[in-house]
């Protein structure tokens, strides 16, 4: 998946929990001989409108990487719109 990773949305805990920024990939490496990457922004992250934590839904909260679209992390409200 690395290679279609376009954005990087960064996620807020308590008391924000939301996503708040949105950072555009220039491009991702392999860091030394590991398992890990460095990713590398086009320009620092941006302020989005926040999409906040559904506390109607259990478990909604990010606890690991997520892969979504561009247009439902622009258009969603709460993190189940979003995931």
């Amino acid at each position: 998946m690395l290679n279609r990773i376009k954005y990087i949305a960064a996620y807020q805990v308590a008391p924000i929990s939301a996503i708040t920024h949105l950072a555009e990939v220039a491009k991702i490496e392999k860091y030394k001989e590991t398992n890990k990457n460095i990713v590398y922004f086009k320009e620092p992250a941006k302020e989005i409108n926040p999409v906040k934590f559904d506390t109607k839904k259990k478990r909604s909260a990010p606890q690991a990487p997520r892969y979504t679209t561009y247009e439902k992390l622009m258009k969603g409200k709460v993190l189940s719109d979003v995931f």
